[in-house]
């Protein structure tokens, strides 16, 4: 499948959403709210595991709650090493945030500035295969696939390496977008943006999973 019908196809999924008011609006409702909006993640997962024509309707919340928790127990997973190395910059500029800031910020920037780099490099290179991992573990429903990294990289190769980076990086920039746009109202703001980036992502990545791995 090309890029752009798989993000045609995401979008038209997405759009779907407006079809059934109340579903959206719980759904906002729920991203609103701490630890339960782990749902949210988890109604991602459902769409990745079933590939819907359209989203589903909410229901058995327990079951969404314990696989949004695993999606990001996974994540988390592939990202420690990244935020560790990012977080060593932050422990080392924190000392000097008692100085004016005249004094502190031109070091510290110089200090953090390869930590942040070198980390957010990474985290781009382990997401690489963290993604097709967590797809592959929700496809699968099968935690163990988010360390069968022989197998998820023969999926990524299924793909097409260069296809698959370009849509990362788009998924990325959505997401960026998304979330600048959704920033414009603090926190009900983002809770929009979450369900329409989650929602999109999900359907995106379980066309590529159809193509690459088939229906479970």
């Amino acid at each position: 499948m090309e890029l752009s019908e798989n993000l045609n196809r995401a979008a038209s999924f997405t759009g779907k959403l407006f079809s059934d008011i109340g579903n959206l609006i719980l759904l906002i409702v729920i991203g609103l709210i701490p630890i339960v909006n782990f749902i949210l993640i988890g109604y991602m997962a459902r769409i990745i595991r079933e590939s819907p024509e359209e989203p589903p309707k909410l229901s058995d919340y327990g079951k969404l709650f314990v696989d949004g928790l695993l999606v990001l127990i996974a994540y988390i997973i592939y990202a420690l090493i990244p935020i560790a190395i990012m977080g060593v910059g932050v422990a080392l500029v924190l000392p000097t945030l008692r100085m004016p800031p005249q004094e502190w910020m031109p070091s510290a920037l110089l200090v953090l500035s390869p930590f942040l780099l070198v980390g957010l490099v990474l985290l781009f290179a382990f997401m690489i295969i963290g993604v097709m991992a967590v797809g592959n573990m929700v496809r699968t429903g099968n935690f163990s696939k988010v360390f069968a990294f022989s197998e998820n990289w023969q999926l990524i190769k299924r793909v097409g390496l260069g296809s698959y980076l370009i849509w990362l990086v788009v998924m990325f920039l959505i997401f960026i977008i998304v979330g600048a746009v959704g920033s414009v109202i603090p926190w009900v703001g983002g809770a929009i943006a979450s369900v329409f980036s989650y929602v999109f992502f999900g359907k995106s990545l379980a066309l590529i999973l159809d193509e690459v791995k088939g229906y479970p």
